[in-house]
């Protein structure tokens, strides 16, 4: 937890990013989808939820009194196997992108489940669970920090997870910045476009059905009445519509993306003190 006197720029900032991450999620949940994107996207906003009020005491400890924390692990472990199973499902339907999206988010709920089981065994200590004799309060803290202590051994085990939530965060800021592609010179997803009747797409990216009409209103015929253009179905190996590359909905997207796996790293960085201590300097 933070507080706005102790790290107030932290504090401040966290609760804008994940506000930020709320209020997206809310979004992808209102767009056309399948039971699979559904279930994700209600997931994600789960997860955006949860971390919002994981910023102050008194938000987390209003959550924990409805919700026991044990329960709140257990879900984002599970959150954490239903990606994975997904990951495994696209990767068996040689769809190598879905296959890694689905990976990514794989990644980023077990560093969540990481986090939560951190902070149960930091909690547990600074209750001083069995006394202080037995390593209860700030002496059991640092004494679980000392090399082959509990918050040693989780802070070794979440290594991987934070350099994975770094990248994605590097990732989502170079998405945010991408260029458009031209209109009408290609089509702004690039190949294989499926991203609907939205897309400003060039002829040669158009569905049969459109490229039918578009000839023949060329040469005056009448389009028969059975004709209607069908929007392309959502992704199965994806977690929203597909966007054009460079547009409003595609940076918005990044922005969130940004803002729920940086936040989600820098609200973490202070489990890693006990291997990187230099980590200390991100409270502020």
């Amino acid at each position: 937890m933070f507080t706005l006197a102790a790290t107030p720029v932290k504090f401040v900032a966290l609760l804008v990013l994940f506000a930020w991450c709320t209020a997206w999620c809310v979004y992808e949940l209102t767009r056309p989808q399948d039971f699979r994107q559904r279930v994700s996207n209600l997931l994600h906003l789960v997860m955006a939820v949860v971390m919002l009020l994981m910023v102050a005491g008194p938000t987390w400890q209003a959550l924990t009194m409805v919700v026991p924390e044990p329960v709140i692990v257990g879900v984002f472990a599970l959150s954490t196997l239903w990606f994975a199973w997904l990951s495994i499902d696209a990767f068996r339907a040689s769809d190598r992108s879905g296959g890694l999206h689905f990976a990514g988010h794989t990644m980023m709920f077990g560093a969540m489940t990481w986090h939560l089981s951190a902070m149960a065994v930091m909690a547990a200590r600074m209750s001083g669970m069995g006394g202080m004799g037995h390593g209860g309060g700030m002496g059991g803290i640092e004494q679980a920090r000392q090399p082959g202590g509990v918050l040693w051994v989780f802070a070794i085990v979440g290594l991987p997870f934070m350099v994975y939530l770094l990248g994605a965060s590097v990732v989502a800021v170079r998405n945010l910045v991408r260029p458009r592609a031209a209109v009408n010179d290609a089509c702004p997803c690039g190949e294989g476009c499926t991203c609907g009747p939205d897309c400003a797409c060039s002829v040669t990216h158009a569905t049969p059905v459109q490229t039918l009409e578009r000839e023949l209103v060329v040469v005056g015929a009448p389009a028969p009445s059975a004709v209607t253009v069908v929007a392309p179905a959502a992704m199965a190996h994806s977690c929203h519509e597909e966007r054009p590359v460079g547009s409003t909905k595609y940076r918005l997207a990044a922005l969130s993306d940004f803002a729920m796996n940086f936040g989600m790293f820098w609200m973490s960085t202070g489990l890693l003190v006990a291997i990187l201590p230099f980590f200390a300097l991100f409270a502020f």
